[in-house]
């Protein structure tokens, strides 16, 4: 720390000397020498970086010449294209395109370049020239140390100061400027001289990079900028090419198969004309015999890295006959790394026996998944080559990467006796999307594409049917299902393809390749899921029950959050949220076939709906990005809340354990509904804000919204407003979910506080629904509010002439069996008040006695049903009557 500190010290005391030398008032020489010592520094640094600056220069310019030869290679290959060669086309646009927009951002700031370097020759110009005037005045400047273009003149500041200068000013101006060193009242003596003079040299050593610095930049910028111009020219061509393969590959279309069969004869022979324009495999013998020439006399043999070297002379046909040979090749040796690997397990299966890890009907696709594995590894990873090789690496790549997503989620997820019905079901996918990659490498004509793809289609879409049926019952039911999905989708392509919109065909099935291989990966991992959870997560959820034993009923079932959060983020987030990125994804990867970025970047950037005001401001701008990563957010808020509510519950649960000192809480003895809803209403108002953030939808304009709507529907939301109110009161604490509760006669048990009604289960189980106003307009009673326990009076009426005494103390004893507890441990009769037996009434016929007692208004129903035959049972035993209905009837003579 402290040779930090002392190296920070000397730093500043360093750069701090010259200012101290003027300020302290240190002598003239003292100055220029420091000067002179900071100014050889500087041309030391800058020569060092003059070494750097030249090689990056270098380097710069044979970029410029790379793009400059590569703007006039995109210019042929662009304006010789066929609109009728779709893939040569599109590869062509894309090259153009991509290099453009690659030239453009590493476009160097040559503005920004040319005023630092504008900055740095006048400072040093003006040091050179308040050098000059230091006296003795050096009153001619060798040209050879500074250019004269540079050089700042006494005239010329003397003009400056003579335009507004006064008549004694301009006397004195014109003395100073032609004074001696004989009448000038301070020199510079010998040494200050020298000093003097190796600061000029220096400063004008410095001036002079910087100028031939500043030459070269503007040189550079302007070979740059004739560069730019010829390339956004081909640019701007391509933008027009793109909109011309558009309107042929989604509107226009091409030739449908009812004309191809009105004149097959006519359309075949086009066909084997285009494909002998496209592909020459005569070319390749003769290049073949030059390389075998050249390698017999002494030449290395050519590398497929060096393109110039690799191709030799051949021509654009002579190329994509190569390309046909390398792909026929590059599927031949994955056939064989699948039919090896397999050899190999069959031995170890045979020798080793590890019929506990896999079944041997898994075999062949394990087999094809780990060849697939390898070979991807291999060819990804160790293949190298030119422009041509790279393309056909990365689409064949694309394949493999999709393959070992089928192979994985049917040997994951399928039992091993349904594997190969899975299997039979995906072959088509497999077989178009293989046919669409060696298409696009080849570069197919399309002639061979609108004859040959529909009744490829056909058979497939009938293929597909058999297998659909055949397999029904047999394939595991998400097998099946996208079985016959990819039959709607094979149906849908041959569709296209015979009525001449072949592009959209191909566009279609790779799609649903891609399509195929997420949802394929997502059933995997739902069936993953599935087994964590009966394996893992069921035990970890019954064993934090059984450690939750303060709640119970849907109070501790939402505690077991605890538990599930991790299996709940992946099905609740993870799953949705890949299953909507997947689609604009499979989307962009298909459209990337056939280089329609262009066409990915409006559909999926540009917004569909967008709305603007006179002023020009917007009022509405979406896109299916935005909808997407709302989407998105939706998802991601809704699993918040549930955490969020799930934190805030087990935090007060144990804030009120902790301050009552409790082991338990009873159901529903904590309001939990107001902090819900403030949870709620806060996360979910976010979301909101984020929508009308992302969809640009000015506040403005919605208060005014909400002006108007609210002096115009205020009165018919009166209602609708006060049950919000009431709401609020309610969940505030006044009521709680599983309080009891009577209104209008009716009792029952509080389900659900909302903001507009309560439901409530009555006691015969039926449900009923009060709005908040109408329980404050009728003066509801929560029979639960206070201590939970109602007074209850069970009356009995026994015989007159009965010992009400006795009666009392049979009843009293029997009774006692009802004080039992309830499940939370609780008294059902409020031992405060115990129970107790009063005369209630005497009636014609009986003596009425009241039974009474506190008991739990929960328990209550079932009590008094207990109650009622218990005291039956205790009056029989004791031999008291409980009498009939008795009417004395008198009968009175009356004598006349």
């Amino acid at each position: 720390m402290r040779k930090k500190l002392l190296t920070l010290v000397i730093t500043l005391l360093t750069f701090a000397l010259p200012t101290m030398a003027i300020v302290n008032g240190r002598s003239l020489n003292k100055t220029l020498e420091d000067l002179s010592e900071e100014l050889q520094a500087d041309y030391l640094l800058r020569s060092e970086s003059q070494t750097l600056f030249n090689a990056d220069y270098e380097s710069q310019r044979q970029r410029m010449i790379e793009v400059i030869k590569e703007s006039n290679e995109l210019d042929l290959l662009l304006y010789t294209q066929e609109l009728n060669m779709t893939f040569d086309m599109a590869y062509a646009l894309k090259k153009v395109t991509t290099e453009y927009k690659d030239f453009s951002k590493d476009r160097r700031p040559y503005d920004r370049f040319v005023n630092d370097l504008d900055y740095e020759i006048e400072r040093y110009a003006r040091l050179i020239e308040a050098l000059r005037r230091l006296p003795p005045v050096l009153r001619k400047v060798d040209v050879d140390i500074v250019p004269d273009s540079l050089l700042y003149r006494n005239d010329s500041i003397d003009r400056h100061f003579m335009k507004l200068a006064s008549k004694l000013e301009r006397e004195v101006i014109s003395i100073s400027s032609t004074d001696t060193t004989e009448e000038s009242p301070f020199r510079l003596d010998k040494v200050g001289e020298a000093y003097r003079d190796s600061c000029f040299h220096y400063a004008s050593e410095l001036l002079k990079m910087y100028a031939d610095n500043r030459d070269i930049v503007i040189l550079d910028s302007t070979h740059y900028q004739g560069a730019y111009l010829r390339m956004k020219e081909a640019y701007d061509y391509a933008e027009l090419r793109y909109r011309d393969l558009e309107r042929y590959v989604f509107y226009d279309g091409q030739t449908s198969m009812l004309t191809i069969l009105s004149d097959p004869q006519y359309y075949w022979d086009r066909m084997i004309s285009n494909l002998h324009e496209q592909y020459d495999f005569d070319e390749l013998d003769e290049h073949h015999e030059q390389v075998q020439d050249s390698i017999a006399a002494g030449a290395a043999p050519p590398s497929p890295e060096d393109g110039d070297a690799f191709y030799g002379n051949l021509s654009r046909k002579g190329v994509n006959a190569i390309l046909v040979i390398a792909i026929g090749v590059q599927l031949v040796a994955l056939v064989l790394v699948w039919l090896i690997i397999y050899v190999i397990l069959w031995l170890i299966g045979r020798f080793v026996k590890p019929k506990r890890y896999f079944d041997s009907r898994q075999l062949p696709i394990f087999a094809m998944l780990i060849g697939t594995f390898l070979y991807f590894l291999t060819f990804a990873l160790l293949w190298t080559g030119g422009e041509y090789v790279q393309m056909g690496v990365k689409h064949v790549n694309t394949f493999l990467w999709l393959l070992i997503a089928i192979f994985g989620s049917l040997l994951l997820r399928v039992k091993p006796d349904q594997v190969r019905n899975g299997l039979r079901l995906y072959v088509p996918a497999i077989s178009i999307a293989l046919l669409v990659i060696i298409c696009r490498i080849i570069f197919i004509p399309d002639r061979l594409l609108t004859i040959l793809l529909p009744p490829f289609l056909l058979l497939v879409v009938l293929r597909q049917l058999v297998f659909c049926i055949r397999e029904n019952g047999r394939a595991t039911g998400i097998d099946s299902m996208l079985g016959w999905v990819s039959l709607a989708i094979y149906l849908t392509a041959f569709c296209f393809s015979f009525f001449g919109f072949t592009f959209v065909a191909l566009l279609i099935l790779v799609w649903w390749y891609f399509q195929l291989a997420v949802l394929l990966a997502v059933a995997c991992l739902l069936d993953l899921l599935r087994r964590y959870k009966e394996r893992w997560l069921d035990k970890r959820v019954d064993a934090m029950r059984k450690r939750i034993n303060y709640v119970t009923g849907p109070d501790r079932e939402s505690l077991l959050f605890g538990a599930t959060w991790f299996y709940d983020l992946i099905r609740q987030v993870g799953l949705p949220v890949l299953g909507i990125l997947s689609l604009p994804m499979c989307i962009h990867l298909s459209l990337n076939i056939f280089d329609f970025n262009d066409l990915y970047i409006k559909f999926y950037h540009e917004p569909f709906v967008q709305l603007v005001d006179k002023e020009g401001f917007e009022t509405l701008r979406i896109s299916v990005q935005s909808v997407v990563r709302l989407f998105i957010l939706f998802f991601i808020v809704r699993y918040l809340n549930r955490a969020v509510h799930a934190i805030w519950q087990y935090a007060r649960y144990a804030s009120f354990m902790r301050k009552n000192n409790r082991t338990s809480i009873r159901a529903n003895e904590i309001n939990l509904s107001l902090g819900n809803s403030i949870i709620s209403v806060l996360i979910w108002l976010s979301y909101i804000i984020v929508v009308v953030e992302v969809w640009s939808i000015p506040v403005g304009s919605l208060s005014l919204v909400a002006g108007g709507l609210s002096a115009g529907i205020g009165l018919a939301m009166k209602d609708i407003l006060n049950n919000f109110i009431y709401g609020i009161q309610l969940m505030g604490g006044r009521l709680r979910v599983g309080d009891w509760i009577e209104c209008e006669g009716v009792r029952g048990s509080v389900v659900a506080i909302n903001y507009q009604c309560v439901q409530v289960e009555t006691i015969d189980g039926t449900e009923m629904s009060f709005l908040n106003s109408s329980l404050f307009g009728k003066n509801f009673t929560n029979l639960t509010r206070n201590n939970s326990y109602e007074k209850t009076s069970i009356v009995v009426g026994v015989s007159y002439g009965t010992d009400v005494q006795k009666v009392r103390d049979v009843l009293v004893e029997a009774m006692q069996q009802m004080r039992t507890k309830d499940k939370y441990g609780r008294e059902i009769v409020d031992p405060k008040y115990g129970i107790y037996v009063v005369v209630d009434k005497m009636n014609d016929s009986s003596v009425d006695l009241a039974v009474k007692q506190f008991v739990l208004v929960a328990e209550r129903i079932g009590y008094v049903d207990r109650a009622k035959e218990v005291i039956y049972n205790a009056l029989k035993e004791a031999g008291i009557t409980i009498p009939f209905p008795q009417c004395d009837v008198h009968l009175i003579n009356e004598k006349n």
